[in-house]
């Protein structure tokens, strides 16, 4: 995703996020996702940044940090797909090592902050707009790694195939992911915070759908 701001930008949903998280969550968590989640952007950057692509801003809203590079847009599918999953390979790379070192020398905090990483890398591979996992989806099918999808997508939405298939992935992923925590909910009567969430998710998700019918239309 990339939007039109220079600089450094924060909606206030990424505040409402914090402030929620901040009551129904221990602060030991809290800081944990947040220290997971800006090691998470770090990948990205280094990822960019080892591409010679320049940094021109970052905006922080509920949905996490969207970093602004213009010259994203010239590099190749596989370069692209490099960038996107970096954030996740940073989470993975970090879980996995904190979880050594806290299982070696019996660091029970590590274990917190360690599955925060985990927890971020999971959440974010889901194939849904505007997370990485949606963006990853869109680039392999742009780039026709998956030809026998892309045929049946063609067959459904016609050419513009990778928007179709991270749209149509990510609001039926969306509705499980939904289905799934208000189960949970009911079961627990535990995470609201991750209802509201699931719901931001599906109306991205359909709004991504919406937007990639109206391109096709056109």
């Amino acid at each position: 995703m990339r939007f039109p701001e220079r600089g450094l930008h924060v909606s206030w949903s990424f505040w409402l996020l914090i402030l929620l998280a901040a009551i129904v969550s221990p602060i030991t968590i809290v800081l944990s996702i947040l220290l997971a989640a800006a090691l998470h952007e770090c990948g990205h950057l280094l990822a960019l940044r080892a591409f010679h692509v320049p940094i021109e801003g970052l905006r922080l809203s509920a949905f996490g940090a969207v970093l602004h590079a213009r010259g994203a847009q010239r590099l190749s599918y596989g370069r692209e797909l490099v960038v996107t999953l970096a954030g996740c390979g940073m989470n993975l790379v970090c879980g996995v090592l904190t979880a050594w070192f806290s299982l070696h020398y019996v660091w029970v905090e590590g274990f917190v902050f360690a599955g925060a990483h985990i927890l971020l890398c999971a959440f974010n591979l889901l194939p849904i707009p505007p997370l990485d996992g949606g963006m990853a989806l869109r680039h392999l099918a742009d780039g026709r790694f998956t030809r026998l999808l892309n045929l049946a997508v063609s067959a459904l939405f016609g050419p513009l195939v990778g928007d179709a298939v991270a749209a149509l992935a990510g609001v039926l992923c969306s509705l499980a992911l939904l289905g799934g925590v208000v189960y949970l909910y009911v079961q627990t009567r535990s995470g609201a915070l991750v209802i509201f969430a699931a719901l931001a998710l599906l109306l991205s998700a359909l709004k991504e759908l919406r937007l990639a019918r109206r391109a096709i239309k056109v």
